[in-house]
């Protein structure tokens, strides 16, 4: 899929590519790119792998965990969210609280945060919602 000349424009152009069905083996190949870009692209999609994808929760570039926090994947292993939730850098957080496929429970943990950017931005989702996850999001409270 690569070439020995791999460099930026090709890893930006492999970026269009990502709508194409890739197998396993392009989308792990990707998720090693120079460019974080990229990565985050991989770590944004559904279909990654998830060893993959528990490779690129501990990626050094946090545009890459962000886009990971961003995956709307309904099987995504609970460990990779608890670990995301945990992470220093703020995008990282507020991109896991967007995302709807993370857990009412887990939200409304990082409502009772003391960080004011993602504590409000947790409880609002959560006010959003209606019925009891409304409720806990307007208390600050979880089950």
């Amino acid at each position: 899929m690569f070439s020995a000349q791999y460099s930026r424009q090709t890893a930006l152009a492999s970026l269009q590519d990502l709508n194409a069905r890739l197998t396993d083996h392009e989308l792990a190949t990707l998720a090693r790119s120079d460019e974080a870009m990229v990565r985050a692209a991989v770590a944004e999609r559904p279909g990654t792998p998830l060893t993959t994808l528990l490779k690129l929760c501990r990626d050094e570039s946090a545009t890459v965990r962000a886009g990971l926090a961003r995956n709307p994947r309904p099987d995504m292993l609970p460990q990779i969210h608890e670990d995301l939730a945990a992470d220093k850098v703020v995008e990282v957080v507020l991109a896991l609280i967007s995302n709807p496929a993370v857990p009412d429970a887990l939200i409304a943990r990082l409502g009772r945060q003391f960080h004011k950017e993602y504590s409000a931005a947790a409880r609002e989702r959560l006010s959003s919602k209606g019925g009891a996850a409304g409720l806990l999001g307007r208390v600050g409270l979880a089950r």
